[in-house]
């Protein structure tokens, strides 16, 4: 399975594990591999002169903004040559967002929410978060709202509950399992 013919796209909330799965079935398929969020954070270097990562920016400039880049973003790399790609937790809640990457292979890399929810507050309140809400609430009522459109709009969805390894034989065998 050395060549795609089209892009492969990962959704799924943040800190399901969908960059580094994504890198490594990059990897084990031998084609490119895009983070949208490096890609968002490239834009903004080039517009600005400022690094900030994506929470950076969307503390300083708000979701709005940091949404149009986003969109920006992902239409540069539907554009590029077949990839993976992974997309941030907030990118397919825009029904914009949902139209340009229909086309392609959608893969719902999940996990268990517990653990999610626990890698989440290990690394600090998401800029996408109300710090003025309760983040347990928060987090459920996001989960709640983002799970429903991941599921409406996957062709596929993996579990991510045990190694890389696993989680990309998961997508491979039904990679090949789906092949024309």
């Amino acid at each position: 399975m050395k060549s795609l013919h089209n892009h492969i796209i990962l959704i799924g909330f943040k800190h399901t594990g969908k960059s580094i799965i994504g890198k490594n079935l990059a990897k084990t398929l031998e084609v490119p591999f895009i983070d949208l969020d490096n890609i968002i954070e490239l834009a903004y270097e080039n517009k600005t002169k400022q690094k900030l990562t994506c929470r950076k920016i969307m503390q300083n400039e708000g979701v709005q903004f940091f949404r149009h880049i986003e969109t920006q973003a992902l239409l540069q790399v539907i554009n590029a040559k077949p990839s993976i790609i992974s997309l941030g937790g907030g990118t397919p809640m825009s029904y914009e967002n949902q139209r340009l990457i229909k086309p392609y292979l959608l893969v719902h890399i999940t996990a268990p929410k517990g653990i999610v929810y626990e890698r989440i507050v290990m690394n600090g309140h998401p800029a996408f978060m109300n710090p003025e809400e309760d983040l347990f609430e928060t987090f459920n009522r996001l989960w709640n709202e983002r799970i429903s459109i991941y599921e409406k709009i996957e062709d596929f969805s993996i579990l991510n509950d045990s190694t890389v390894q696993e989680s990309i034989q998961k997508i491979t065998q039904k990679l090949i399992a789906n092949r024309p």
